[in-house]
Order: structure tokens, then sequence, then C-alpha cells
């Protein structure tokens, strides 16, 4: 009984965490061109927001949801890959150590782009000063920018990408579904950690788009699958 109860629960936490994930990224990405916000003139940011307000509101929250149950996946993930090891090993003690660090750091860009929302609609009606409300967007977007530091670079691109990048070798130590999830594992940890490489003032190239939206894109797919796997084996 207890045994089902907890697969029942991985199971809950892993898809919803991956609908989550899915709904809110692909939104912001694909739906609505969110990102292009942080280089974009006040007027534009504005109009943006104005047009945009409730789906990106929810967007925003189902992502913010998704990021933070990808904390108990991969606790998840590492415990099914790390399972039958008679001894505590480095490896296992530095994944599960690479995805409580991060915690800290995943709702902070998402938290405070939900906050600020409110304030920017407001300094954008007619009777704010242009000056005002051009000030105000620039500190927007400067929040922006290092808390997305903060959340995406550090928590995802760099603590997250080693973990994808031990997990991955542990599992590709295995055989079938396994070692296919493990090789699929070590090649996104590798996109999210290239993805960082901008915060180290290195060039990308015509890369600098293409890595990042790879790990984008497969890394909430794999959490996915790997996490429904890992329900599985350790119940």
């Amino acid at each position: 009984m207890q045994s089902n109860f907890y697969r029942s629960a991985g199971y809950a936490t892993v898809t919803l965490g991956f609908l989550c994930l899915g709904f809110g990224l692909t939104t912001l990405l694909a739906g609505l061109d969110f990102f292009s916000v942080e280089t974009a003139s006040p007027a534009e940011v504005i109009s943006f927001l104005q047009s945009n307000a409730g789906t990106l509101d929810l967007a925003l929250m189902s992502a913010m949801v998704g990021y933070l149950l990808a904390v108990p996946m991969m606790l998840i993930i590492t415990a099914a890959a790390f399972q039958g090891l008679t001894t505590r090993t480095l490896g296992r003690d530095v994944a599960v150590g690479l995805v409580w660090a991060s915690l800290p750091l995943r709702p902070l860009w998402w938290a405070a782009m939900i906050v600020l929302m409110p304030t920017m609609l407001a300094v954008s009606g007619s009777s704010t000063e242009p000056a005002t409300t051009a000030a105000t967007v620039v500190g927007y977007q400067m929040i922006y920018t290092v808390l997305n530091t903060a959340t995406e670079d550090i928590a995802v691109n760099i603590l997250g990408g080693i973990w994808f990048g031990i997990v991955g070798v542990m599992m590709a130590k295995s055989a079938g579904v396994s070692r296919i999830l493990g090789v699929m594992g070590v090649f996104i940890g590798a996109c999210y950690v290239v993805s960082s490489a901008e915060l180290f003032g290195l060039s990308m190239g015509t890369s600098g788009e293409i890595i990042p939206l790879l790990a984008g894109v497969l890394g909430p797919f794999w959490l996915g699958a790997a996490g429904l796997y890992a329900v599985r084996k350790i119940t």
C-alpha cells in the first residue's frame, strides 16, 4: 500500500512538473517571445505587457511552479540513477547538493516578473510622465537581467547542467532505457553548461541561440521521461 502511494505521488509530481514547464516555457518562448523585452524600448515593453498581461501572468506562474517541481523530479531521478550502490558515493552527494543549491535561485526571476508586472502596468497610464515610465522600464530591465542571470545561468545552466552530466553518466552505465536516457542527459547537460558561456564573457557566435534553445526544449522532456522511468524503478 505504501509503495503504491509513493509511486502515485511520484508520478503526479513528475507529470505536473513536466506540464507546468512545458506550458510555461512554450508560451513564453514560442507564443509570446517574452525574452525579447530585455532589449526592447520602454514603449515596446509597455505595449507588450498591456497586450499580454493575462497570458503572461499564467505562463510565468506555470513556469515558476515547474522550476520548483523540477527539484523533487531531479531528486527522484538521482535516487534511481544511484540505486543499488551499497555505499555513498561522491557523485551522488554532489548531484544531490547541486539540486538543493539551485532551489533558492530557481523562483527568483519568475517571482520578480510576476510581482513587478502590476507596477509596470500602473506607470503605463496616460497620466504618467513619459520620463517616469521610461525610468521604471529601465529599472525593470535591470532587475530582469540580474535575476535572470541568477535563475537561468547559475541555477539552471551551471548547477543544473552539471547535475544532468553526473546523473547522465551514471544512467549511461546501465543498459536499455536507462543507457539511452543517460546519453541524452549528458548531451543536454553539456548544452546547459555551454549556454552559460556568455556569463563569463565568452562568445558563442551563431550557437548562442541554438544551444540554449536545445537545452530549454529538450531539458523538460528529458526530466519528464527520466522522472517517469525513475519513479517506476525506485518504487
